[in-house]
Order: structure tokens, then C-alpha cells, then sequence
């Protein structure tokens, strides 16, 4: 593998050239390898109320420590369902599956990234658990920057951070803030919104508290609370993540009980929230068929909102949410195979492995993220060595929304070493930016998990990453084989033909937040015009 170093300002960019990515071939239209399935499920009808913001003086002191506990106990509690779960089988050879697209075919290689800004966040350094799991949304030159134990405020690009302190308490029947921070900017209302997961101190219920910050990000103008179980409070709804539309916002969960009670996905009228109005929102429930599945919403959408999931390692579960319908539909495609089995991902000072917990690589889809580009979805997933594959990678589907059909089965490795956690994002161009973890190796040995950033532009043909950069350099791995996700791919406002990206990795140790390499990434392609500085 060529290699080469790059340097912008005062950082290290890592090219690694001749990284192996590629993708299937496309279908003829209309192809659909696979089943509609059943008609449109209804979903019901509700509305939130907003609250005002609280004053500095009114805020509780901030805990970073006992939130860090909480999220541990949560991390457990996820592990222990998922790994409840009906064993899955291990997936079959390529060879051996049927491959709706045809044979995977390798694409030239060329430079196709260019990364114009890598800066650490240095509040995650201050305050940060070690699983940072760093998420941010920009407006221009502002930027919301949040983690577990964190939330932070750039008003230039990232250059400067500030520490916008603690979080108000929840209400009576999950006071406690605990994790899961999510953040994304909706253009045509200048708005940001955040959103944070509160619990009670035994873990049985939970809610959801959504913040909107009107114009500059710095600053709260109200607050809605999502709680699904209501005054039942026997509901902790695990896992949320936020993502926008044209004209709506939608929260995804993974709602625990004594055991898993279904995914959920809420749409909110983002005018009346924006607006800090009493919100309108419509809710759509799953709990099918093959045991927990976890739902995150697409990054990108303009008038369709998508989502999926696997019912087997070779069936692909498509959701779609037409904005102008309440109903969301769902359909079958046949994908290459994918193995869902525990991978040796170990690297870095101690040999740790940072693809251990069971929420890193099982079907349950704590780890599948999507992307909305031109006429398409694309996702991408982790999977074990299968098909020839001799590291942990990724796989993944694209459909044509027009037609439903599948048009490539990406499939991204590189067999000296492991790669996952992706997150995705679309740009103005139909071009894809992925932010992801690469690093340890099967048998030991390998590199810390690191940050980086990779583009599949129109340099090639079907979905390709050339090369990666490595934007968060690592050197030590978490002893208990967790690794954090709730990376982001934002589109960049400020220049649409860019994309603003977290990630994150452990830097000269792994027991305290000055470990905490926290990344605010911009990139592109360099095909195309470079943004202003």
C-alpha cells in the first residue's frame, strides 16, 4: 500500500492510496430482487408541547463523572438484549449467495479527498468520557459539538471552543441526564436541534428531551420532551438519533423494557418546532418478526425519509417515509451476504480489541447508517470476515428511490486491517462522505482504532472510496473492547460540494478525557472547487 503524508496547518493528514472499496454493478431499472411487503402501515397521531429554556443559575452542577456511570450501565443493559437475540447464522460465501447485481468489480484507484479542515475539540478534552462519541451540526461558521458528558459551541469553524456547561434536569421520572447526544441544523428555519437521552437512577425509564437553538447555536430557546411509555414509566427509549427532512424532523428509539419493545420512529412538524409551538408529530412502530432491530434515520433527505434493517445475513429491510404521507412502507431486497459474528479487531498500546461488545457488529443494527444522494439511499454496515474478506468491513446497499430497485452492493475493506463504525452523508452533487473507524487486526497486532474520512465522487463509476484520511490518531484502545459511536456527516452550508464530520479516537492513554481525541472535520472532493477558507 503507497503511502504518503500530507500537511494542513499543524496537523498530519494520512493518505493511505489503493485502499480496496468496491461496488456491484447496477441492475436494469425497475429490477426490484426482491418483495413488497404487505400495504402501508398507518402510524398514529400526537402532539408535544415546548418548554421554556432554563437560566444558567437554574442548572444543576455538571456530573460528567455520574453520567459516565449511567451511559456504562446503559452500555450493559444494550449488550445483555442484543446479545438475547436468536443466534443468527453465519452468513454464506459470495460465492454461494445470490448476488442480484452481478460480480464485484474493482475500481481504478484515484485521489479523489480532500480534507480542508481537521480540528480538536478541546472542551471533549476537558469533560469528555472516553467514549466521547462525538456528534456536531454546523450552520456556516457556527457549530453545536456535543458527546456523552459534553456540549460545546464554535462560533468559527472550530478554531475556538466553548463549554456551554450542564444540562437541565429531566423531569420527576427520568431526571437524570445520562448520553446519547445527536445533533443536526435544518437550513430553511436556521435552526439547530440537539438531542439528549435523561433516565431514572434505576435505568427502568427514560425519555428524550429535544433543544432548539433559533439562529446562533449557543444558546437554548425551548425544549421538548418525548417520554414513550408516559405515566406507565417502564420505557427507556435506548439509542435515540435525530435527522431531518424539508419539512420535518425525525427521532428514532430503541425502546427497553424487561426486555425489547420495538423500534420507533417519530415525525415532528419542524416549522412548529422551530417555532417553539405546540408540535405535531406522527409515530410508526416496529417490532416484526426476527427479533430487535435498531432504526436510525437517513442523513440527507429532502421529501423521503429512509431507514432499514437485516432481516437475515441476506435479506435487506427497506422503511420509507414520503413526506406527503403518514403511512410508511416497507419492502424486501436480496443483498450480498454478511456475517454477524464477533471479529478480532485488536490494536494499539495493550492489544485491545475496539470491535468486542455486541452492539459493534450483531443484525440488530446498532451499527447501519444511511445516506440520501441524488436519486438514491445508500447504506452501509459492519460485518465479519466473510466472502474472501479476511477483516472486519463493511457492506452495504444502494436503491433507487424512483424505482425501489437495488443499483450496487458496495463492499468496503481492506484485508490489513479492520474498519467500522461508518456514518454517511449526501451532498449537492450526488457525491457520499463517510466518516468511520479503521485499525487492529485479526490476530493482534494491529494499529489503536483511528478517526477517518473517505469520498466516493464521480471520479469512478458505482460507489467507490479510493483512499481515506486519517483524521483522529489513536494509539490506545478501551480495555473492555468498547469503542463509541454517534459519529456525524453533516452536509456543510457554508459550501454545499463539502461535508462537516466527527470522529474520534484514544490518544496517549484510555482512562481519562485528555485521551479524548475529538475531531471537527471538513472535507470534499478535489474534483471540486475547494471551499473558501
Amino acid at each position: 500500500m503507497g503511502i504518503r503524508i500530507c500537511w494542513r496547518g499543524a496537523a498530519a493528514v494520512l493518505l493511505a492510496a489503493g485502499l480496496t472499496v468496491s461496488s456491484s454493478g447496477a441492475v436494469a431499472a425497475g429490477a426490484a430482487s426482491g418483495t413488497e411487503v404487505g400495504s402501508p402501515t398507518a402510524t398514529t397521531a400526537g402532539t408535544v408541547r415546548p418548554e421554556k429554556p432554563v437560566s444558567a443559575d437554574q442548572l444543576p452542577p455538571a456530573d460528567p463523572a455520574g453520567q459516565a456511570e449511567r451511559y456504562q450501565r446503559l452500555l450493559e443493559r444494550r449488550e445483555r438484549t442484543t446479545g438475547a437475540l436468536p443466534s443468527v447464522p453465519e452468513a454464506a460465501t459470495e460465492a454461494n449467495t445470490p448476488a442480484p447485481n452481478g460480480p464485484t468489480v474493482a475500481e481504478p484507484v484515484s485521489d479523489a479527498l480532500l480534507v480542508r479542515k481537521n480540528v480538536r475539540n478541546t472542551v471533549a478534552t476537558s469533560v469528555s468520557s472516553t467514549l466521547a462519541e462525538p456528534a456536531a451540526a454546523a450552520d456556516s461558521t457556527e457549530v453545536f459539538y456535543a458527546g456523552n458528558t459534553y456540549q460545546s459551541y464554535s462560533s468559527n469553524a472550530g478554531l475556538n471552543w466553548s463549554n456551554l456547561g450542564s444540562y437541565p434536569a429531566g423531569p420527576a421520572d427520568a431526571p437524570l441526564v445520562c448520553c446519547d447526544a445527536d445533533a443536526v441544523h435544518h437550513s430553511s428555519t436556521d435552526t439547530t436541534f440537539n438531542s439528549i437521552l435523561y433516565t431514572n437512577s434505576a435505568q427502568t425509564n427514560g425519555v428524550v428531551r429535544i433543544f432548539v437553538r433559533r439562529g446562533a447555536a449557543s444558546a437554548v430557546d425551548c425544549s421538548y420532551t418525548i417520554d414513550p411509555a408516559g405515566s406507565a414509566n417502564n420505557i427507556l427509549p435506548d439509542y435515540p438519533h435525530i435527522a431531518v427532512s424539508n419539512n420535518y424532523l425525525y427521532l428514532t428509539t430503541n425502546n427497553l423494557g424487561s426486555s425489547w419493545q420495538g423500534a420507533q420512529v417519530r415525525r415532528f412538524n419542524i416549522s412548529q418546532l422551530s417555532s417553539c409551538l405546540s408540535a405535531s408529530f406522527n409515530t410508526f412502530t416496529y417490532t416484526g418478526s426476527v427479533g430487535q432491530r435498531v432504526f436510525t434515520p437517513a442523513e440527507g433527505a429532502k421529501t423521503t425519509m429512509v431507514w432499514g434493517s437485516m432481516d437475515n445475513a441476506t435479506t435487506f429491510r427497506m422503511f420509507r417515509w414520503d413526506e406527503s404521507t403518514t403511512s410508511v412502507t416497507q419492502f424486501t431486497r436480496t443483498v450480498t451476504a454478511s456475517a454477524f459474528n464477533n471479529p478480532d479487531c485488536r490494536g494499539g498500546t495493550g492489544n485491545f480489541d475496539f470491535i468486542e461488545r455486541s452492539t459493534a457488529w450483531s443484525i440488530a443494527g446498532f451499527r447501519m447508517r444511511a445516506a440520501i444522494t441524488g436519486s438514491s439511499a445508500v447504506w452501509l454496515w459492519p460485518s465479519s470476515p466473510t466472502g474472501g474478506r479476511t477483516q472486519a468491513h463493511l457492506r452495504g446497499v444502494a436503491i433507487n428511490l424512483s424505482t425501489n430497485a437495488v443499483s450496487a452492493n458496495p463492499v468496503v475493506f481492506n484485508d490489513s486491517f479492520c474498519m467500522g463504525y461508518p456514518v454517511l452523508g449526501g451532498n449537492a452533487f450526488g457525491d457520499l462522505g463517510l466518516s468511520f473507524a479503521t485499525g487492529g487486526r485479526a490476530g493482534g497486532g494491529g494499529t489503536a482504532a483511528q478517526g477517518a474520512v473517505a469520498v466516493d465522487d464521480a471520479s469512478s463509476t458505482g460507489i467507490f472510496f479510493p483512499v481515506f484520511s486519517t483524521t483522529a490518531l489513536g494509539t490506545h484502545n478501551r480495555s473492555d473492547g468498547r469503542f463509541g459511536d454517534y459519529f456525524t456527516v453533516r452536509a456543510n452550508e457554508r459550501c454545499p460540494n463539502t461535508w462537516v464530520a466527527t470522529n474520534s479516537a484514544l490518544l496517549n492513554g484510555n482512562t481519562s478525557s485528555s485521551h479524548v481525541n475529538a475531531r471537527f472535520v471538513e472535507f470534499q472532493s478535489n474534483l471540486l472547487v475547494a471551499c473558501p477558507a
